[in-house]
């Protein structure tokens, strides 16, 4: 039997086999970059097959015309073959392959050429043929190959044994294609989309913080109030809440600027946050006004803190190199009619309270 007559049903039955591959990829769960390198794979054998109804004893059909068919069929599909002889090392490549890495056309792949076009992964390649020596049906390789004109470039393929008569592989057969674009439209997305969810997470974090002492502002602070109530009904667990400002602030601003103002303010701030415990909240919710929740803190406990943080005010704006400062302290519990509204209405008489009895000091809400 010739050559041609071979070659034709040899084609046939790859057809069916890839055929088959691609169905049953198409109805299970494989990612879409492997559904593609199958159908791609399976279309250019598809063209492989039609052109193989050439290859009939007909002295008419030159078999120069049928390579340079074939070589077209790869080339439209944009894959190259690959093959490799596991038992003697030697590899082999269609020209469309060369035209994928950037090489002269039917450039032989001696072992000069192979260690240059894959200097980190040929070793690489060989252990993968060596993971699946076993394998009747076909699996992906995915590798690196330098090509001198674009660098260095990601080539998927689409990989199948040949066995000999006692079931060893001889042989393996490749339909290679270069994802390196996927890749970067993939990393590019995904970039995108990390960049869009940083954005969107500081534009949060500006909308929720003061932007002159760092700390919640008015609308963080109340919505967090809201989820604090809500626990603590939930968990039958005390909550406490300081509210707090700074004395003659107004002074402070006319006799020193609103520069040295903003300074005053940022210090407050930062001792506010300094006094805050974990899972408590500081925040500036206006002007000179601040406050301080107190989750699972008891009435004692919320007394203690409003008193450190008085405190607190006191020594160290005097020790800040800013006009020193005291502050007014309101405190109230939650109480079992309370809402986060009615809670800091409590705190913030409180705190007018406190400034009534002489300032520099804390006073519990009724």
């Amino acid at each position: 039997m010739t050559t041609r007559t071979l070659y034709a049903p040899l084609l046939a039955v790859i057809w069916f086999l890839l055929a088959a591959l691609a169905v049953a990829q198409m109805r299970s769960g494989v990612p879409a970059f492997d559904r593609m390198l199958s159908l791609a794979a399976f279309a250019l054998l598809s063209l492989l097959v039609a052109t193989s109804r050439r290859l009939a004893p007909s002295p008419q059909v030159p078999l120069s015309d049928i390579a340079s068919d074939l070589t077209l069929a790869e080339e439209m599909a944009g894959f190259g073959r690959w093959s490799v002889d596991l038992v003697s090392g030697r590899h082999g490549w269609s020209p469309a392959f060369c035209k994928i890495a950037g090489l002269p056309p039917e450039t032989p792949p001696d072992a000069r050429l192979l260690e240059r076009l894959l200097p980190d992964g040929l070793q690489q390649m060989h252990t993968t043929f060596h993971g699946h020596r076993h394998d009747r049906d076909g699996y992906v390789v995915e590798f690196e190959i330098e090509n001198p004109k674009l660098g260095t470039r990601v080539l998927r393929a689409r990989a199948r044994n040949v066995f000999s008569p006692e079931g060893v592989a001889e042989h393996v057969l490749m339909v290679a294609r270069d994802v390196t674009d996927e890749y970067t439209r993939v990393a590019r997305i995904q970039q995108e989309k990390h960049d869009a969810l940083r954005e969107a997470a500081e534009a949060r974090r500006i909308a929720n913080t003061d932007v002159l002492t760092g700390l919640a502002n008015r609308r963080s602070a109340m919505a967090a109030l809201d989820r604090a109530v809500v626990a603590s009904r939930l968990g039958g667990k005390p909550l406490g809440l300081i509210v707090f400002d700074i004395d003659h602030f107004k002074a402070i601003n006319d006799t020193h600027g609103h520069a040295t103002g903003d300074r005053v303010l940022a210090e407050i701030g930062r001792i506010a946050a300094l006094q805050a415990r974990d899972g408590q909240c500081a925040a500036r919710i206006g002007g000179e006004e601040f406050l301080l929740i107190l989750p699972g803190a008891n009435e004692t406990a919320a007394a203690g803190a409003a008193e450190r943080l008085r405190l607190a005010v006191e020594s160290g704006t005097a020790m800040a190199g800013i006009p020193a400062v005291t502050a007014s302290i309101g405190h109230a519990m939650l109480g079992p009619s309370d809402t986060s509204l009615t809670l800091f209405a409590r705190a913030d008489a409180a705190l007018y309270a406190a400034k009534k009895a002489g300032r520099n000091r804390v006073a519990l809400a009724a």
